[in-house]
């Protein structure tokens, strides 16, 4: 079995000394909400996926619910007001797969369906089908970029970007 690599960066740069900054303008950052009314269900059943993933929804706006396999997801779906799911696919016990079906059977999703988008290590053409057959809405490989997340789920949910965000 192969050793796993995993990379939490927070794109803070801290200059050492002030000297540094004396000749750069500095600039007020402007952060995006345009997700801000969006909270999204994050089950995986690694911790590191589950901040890397929070961090970069919060980025935009976005509020998260964190599940660390797919029942605990599911629970989690049934108590909490979610806009969307990003399941992981390869989880033991219940996989991504299964954890979809069996949040498509519950009376909450029934009665207020979300979209479910497949959150996953495997390319797109290595799920493709099995994505589709399982009723995901979506894919978002990872590792992703912040502008993959953003897109996806702007494009998920049908939200109209605004002009003056990413």
């Amino acid at each position: 079995m192969g050793a796993k690599s995993y990379f939490l960066i927070d794109n803070k740069i801290q200059p050492m000394d002030e000297e540094f900054v004396d000749g750069v303008e500095k600039k007020e950052t402007v952060s995006n909400d345009a997700l801000s009314e969006v909270t999204v269900l994050i089950i995986d059943d690694n911790p590191i996926n589950l901040i890397v993933a929070e961090k970069t929804l919060r980025k935009f706006g976005a509020k998260s619910v964190k599940a660390l396999s797919a029942k605990e997801g599911i629970q989690k779906f049934a108590t909490e007001k979610v806009n969307l799911v990003l399941m992981d696919l390869h989880m033991p016990g219940i996989d991504g797969y299964k954890g979809t079906k069996l949040l498509h059977e519950s009376e909450k999703y029934k009665e207020s369906p979300v979209p479910v988008l497949a959150y996953t290590t495997f390319a797109y053409d290595e799920v493709k089908e099995k994505v589709e057959a399982h009723k995901l809405d979506g894919y978002i490989g990872k590792p992703f970029t912040q502008g993959q997340v953003f897109e996806t789920i702007m494009s998920v949910l049908s939200i109209e970007p605004d002009s003056k965000q990413a």
